[in-house]
């Protein structure tokens, strides 16, 4: 049986990332830690280690990159190859899974 799914366990057990995203026009930054092969996501005040990647940039720029626009535009400080390696993980979402079910 084939598992589908947004997010490859393979190789993502054994990767450990973390992206912080500060988003200038929501004065807020948000953190994705990938460990263990799950992603999490919080919105951080202070961060108390320091992130893999941090990218700043406005909410649309962030839709832009989420849409396979590229960083053209953001601030990026640490290792820019992040993004590429997180996305690598992330599958098609099988249509028929039963999200809401009675």
């Amino acid at each position: 049986m084939e598992r589908r799914g947004l997010c490859r366990p393979e190789g993502a057990w054994d990767d450990d990332l973390t992206i912080d995203l500060v988003l200038t026009d929501e004065d807020r930054r948000h953190r994705l830690t990938l460990h263990n092969g799950a992603l999490t996501h919080r919105i951080l005040d202070t961060p108390r280690t320091q992130a893999g990647l941090t990218l700043t940039l406005t909410k649309p720029r962030l839709l832009g990159l989420l849409a396979g626009k590229g960083l053209d535009g953001v601030t990026a400080e640490g290792d820019a190859s992040l993004p590429a390696r997180l996305f690598s993980y992330v599958t098609q979402a099988d249509k028929a899974f039963p999200i809401v079910t009675p």
